[in-house]
């Protein structure tokens, strides 16, 4: 299950890169080409207007004379570079002027009508040869004002072709965009899923490696460790720390079980906070614990040992009734995992823990 719940992971990631890419391929590509449209907007523009100049000039110099020849001929090539770009997406560049920016409108009915311009085109200049040779320019000035129309025809559809364009890529991107945040909110969910299976495997660890009464590392824990050290024995000194409750039956009896749980739960409290600073602690069984420091000697051990039993004593004062008190016996074991298993030093530990429990009871 988990695998699989991976695998639609990685599914759904992989299908928002592709998803990425196709956005900003298809954004790029739609940049690049309306601006080759608005080129194309703009010098249709520029036809009208240039050859409207241009008549204006022809038939200023046929009426009134004194227009430069120079000016108009330029203005003439201008308009015939400008136009064969249009049609072929081919320009040249000028020091004036760079052509070869310009595309050929992949639209039918602008190219039909870039394909009249240029009929039309070749009619004017033809007209204007013949002005230029004396024929009455009345002629010149119908075929400029059908020609005017022809391009003002030409700009319009130019436009409207950009626009539809703008609207289609508009209406893409959209739609892809729209998958992407669908695929980005599903991922989402996904990683929002996972944290929670997460953290429901983090409280079931928690639950199968921590003692519910004590709160403190259970059997498992204990187990688990000592795995550890068997897999990787080092050659550092270790030290081993066997506790064993006593009269805990007696606390049972007569205190109830709840009572009996309470003594537990004290002593758990105790011998786990000053463990802190020497190494693991866990309950080992219902009245015996376990405790293992690695790197440490049984001197180390003994210290620990100290500071419990000071502790414990300060609590057994604050106690009325002898039976609330609590009273444990220790063993310590120490030595090398390279020299001694860890099973034998718990062995020895918890030999030792029985000495001290009968030397307790010797006593009393």
């Amino acid at each position: 299950m988990k695998k699989h719940g991976t695998n639609r992971a990685y599914i759904v990631i992989a299908v928002c890169i592709v998803l990425f890419l196709t956005v900003s391929i298809l954004s790029f590509t739609s940049i690049r080409q309306l601006q080759g449209n608005a080129r194309v907007v703009n010098y249709d523009g520029i036809v009208r207007g240039a050859t409207q100049k241009l008549m204006k000039m022809e038939l200023q110099n046929a009426y009134a004379g004194g227009v430069d020849l120079d000016a108009r001929d330029a203005l003439r090539n201008r308009l015939d570079r400008i136009l064969n770009a249009l049609d072929t997406g081919k320009g040249e560049d000028t020091e004036a002027e760079t052509l070869s920016n310009i595309i050929a409108l992949p639209d039918e009915t602008h190219q039909n009508d870039i394909q009249e311009l240029l009929g039309k085109w070749t009619l004017l200049k033809a007209e204007i040869d013949r002005v230029r040779g004396g024929t009455d320019p009345l002629e010149l000035y119908t075929l400029s004002e059908d020609y005017f129309k022809l391009a003002n025809t030409t700009v319009f559809d130019a436009e409207a072709y950009s626009e539809g364009q703008v609207n289609r890529t508009t209406r893409i991107l959209l739609f892809v965009n729209g998958i992407f945040v669908l695929f980005i909110i599903v991922a989402g969910i996904f990683i929002i899923r996972g944290m929670a299976v997460r953290r429901r495997a983090d409280a079931l660890g928690k639950i199968a490696y921590v003692d519910p009464l004590t709160q403190m590392e259970n059997r498992a824990s204990c187990e688990r460790l000592i795995s550890r050290l068997k897999e990787t024995p080092g050659q550092d000194a270790i030290a081993v720390v066997m506790f064993d409750m006593n009269n805990l039956k007696m606390a049972n009896d007569f205190l109830g079980h709840q009572g009996g749980d309470k003594i537990i739960s004290q002593f758990a409290k105790i011998i786990t906070e000053e463990a802190k600073e020497y190494g693991f602690i866990g309950r080992y069984g219902g009245d015996e614990f376990l405790g293992i420091f690695e790197k440490a000697s049984g001197e180390r051990a003994e210290e620990y040992l100290v500071k419990v039993r000071d502790r414990i004593a300060a609590y057994n004062s604050l106690q009325v009734n002898d039976i609330e008190k609590i009273s444990f016996a220790a063993g310590v074991s120490e030595g090398r995992l390279d020299e001694t298993g860890i099973d034998d030093m718990i062995y020895d530990a918890d030999r030792n823990m029985y000495a001290n429990k009968r030397e307790m009871k010797r006593k009393m």
